[in-house]
């Protein structure tokens, strides 16, 4: 991962990864992975890829959250989180 985004968890109950961003963190649910071949669930390595490889389309859905607006789909499902 690169420092402009970290994966802090996999949030089970939420199918989703916890993410942090230089906007702020978000779940990024593992619907968006669905098209990893041959994998019910992404693996935590597939998921790191993913999240890798899409880190620019996944901060940019959050910095759009953050400011009110509406990422492009399929980004629109992140979702973000408040953090204390």
């Amino acid at each position: 991962m690169t420092a402009d985004l970290m994966v802090r968890t996999r949030d089970v109950a939420r199918e989703a990864y916890h993410v942090v961003t230089p906007h702020g963190a978000a779940f990024v649910p593992e619907c968006l992975m669905d098209k990893v071949p041959h994998e019910a669930r992404p693996s935590h390595q597939t998921a790191y890829e993913w999240i890798g490889a899409h880190r620019r389309q996944i901060t940019s859905a959050v910095e759009a959250l953050k400011t009110g607006r509406t990422p492009r789909a399929p980004y629109d499902l992140i979702t973000l989180i408040e953090e204390s």
